[in-house]
């Protein structure tokens, strides 16, 4: 028992850079990701469709961009592709300030998340090069950690600006942004992390992996297929929860809100505590668990919406799904993004980091039209789903899928 609630902390001296361009990179994320729309929607005469709808264009057109970059990681390291990628976002930023139609919105959304694609195809890199080989699962859970500490600042921040009404106050929102994209480029500028030995003895490594390679590879294209259905119930939190519980359950946008912020301080609070706690176990049962996990938290989610006679039982309920469906998360992101790494190569890995990243880009590209859709049907169509995909990717993602390739 003791033991369960040792932590175990990463030494971050020699990364600190790192985690404070994780922190400014998160930060400025926060400010304003979440409300783009409300941005354009303030700052243009466009209607909320057609922001929307460009938007979405500029996300998709940016979704094929890990597909691009893998040789990329390969040529010029996690570290500088990194640097390239918050730059590419900031630059995306200040266009913002200039939108005033929806080819620039298109635009301004595409460099953005051109930047954030390349940004998370390198990280799992970046938190190898800050572990210095040692304790990286730890690692992931802190990087988990401080990164909802910093998007919570930011949304928390933003808030505040938008009760203002005032436009101006939301230009100087998206320059602070850009400013702290542009302060994390400069600090991961500065920062050298120290090659292990076992990366100085592979660095003779020359063989080149091509995505055809990974897809052949079964044990990554199980992890991909597993990965895939993270990403779906990753998508809960920012496009399904506050609609569920505020217009299909009636229940007040405070009580949604405040969902949203205890998943928020559960993932920051505890990241790094059960990374530490799980750092032994085999990272394919820590993903079979969140599967679990997940599972359950969409049945008691679907359960409170035919409890709305009792709305005390009904907030108890959805409070233990949120609950367990962060316990979920919070086992599943350091354990998956260890796999990434183990399961690919040592060296020139570019099209394997590039591969797990398409998932993210391709369930984030997808699910909002899907979940808007289910949202749209009834209050338990979207519950349905989901509990059918993760059965289904559960059962196939797993198939003989083991670390050990």
């Amino acid at each position: 028992m003791e033991n369960i609630f040792k932590v175990s902390v990463p030494n971050i001296n020699r990364s600190k850079l790192f985690v404070t361009s994780t922190v400014l990179n998160a930060t400025g994320s926060g400010l304003i990701m979440a409300f783009m729309m409300i941005y354009f929607n303030r700052t243009t005469t466009l209607s909320l469709s057609v922001i929307g709808l460009s938007v979405t264009i500029g996300r998709t057109l940016s979704s094929i961009v890990p597909i691009l970059i893998g040789k990329l990681l390969d040529k010029l390291g996690p570290k500088k592709l990194s640097i390239y990628g918050d730059f590419i976002s900031g630059i995306g930023f200040i266009m913002c300030l200039f939108a005033r139609d929806p080819i620039t919105i298109i635009l301004t959304q595409f460099f953005i998340q051109t930047g954030v694609h390349i940004f998370w195809t390198s990280n799992r890199g970046l938190v190898s090069l800050a572990s210095g080989g040692s304790g990286t699962k730890i690692w992931f859970g802190l990087i988990a950690s401080i990164r909802n500490i910093g998007l919570g600042l930011g949304t928390f921040f933003t808030s505040l600006a938008l009760e203002t009404n005032s436009v101006e106050i939301l230009h100087l929102v998206i320059i602070a942004s850009a400013l702290l994209f542009f302060l994390s480029c400069g600090a991961l500028l500065i920062w050298q992390p120290t090659l292990t030995p076992e990366e100085t003895e592979d660095a003779g490594d020359t063989e080149k992996h091509s995505l055809k390679r990974v897809f052949a590879d079964t044990a990554y294209r199980q992890l991909l297929i597993v990965n895939f259905g993270l990403v779906l119930a990753a998508m809960v939190i920012p496009l399904a929860i506050v609609v569920y519980v505020t217009e299909q359950l009636g229940l007040s946008p405070f009580f949604s809100g405040s969902l949203v912020i205890l998943n928020t301080v559960i993932v920051a609070g505890l990241s790094t505590h059960v990374a530490s706690w799980t750092k032994h176990h085999d990272p394919v049962k820590s993903v079979k668990w969140s599967y679990f996990f997940n599972l359950f938290s969409f049945v008691l989610f679907w359960l409170a919406s035919i409890t709305l006679e009792n709305k005390l039982l009904t907030c108890a309920i959805l409070i233990i799904a949120m609950l367990i469906y962060s316990l979920a998360e919070i086992i599943s992101m350091p354990a998956a993004n260890m796999l990434c790494i183990d399961l690919a190569p040592r060296k020139n890995n570019g099209s394997y980091m590039a591969a797990f990243q398409m998932t993210w880009s391709v369930g984030m590209t997808l699910s909002p039209a899907i979940f808007g859709y289910l949202l749209d049907l009834n209050k338990h169509s979207i519950w349905a789903v989901l509990m059918l995909l993760t059965i289904l990717i559960f059962s196939v993602g797993f198939r003989n899928f083991k670390e050990d390739k």
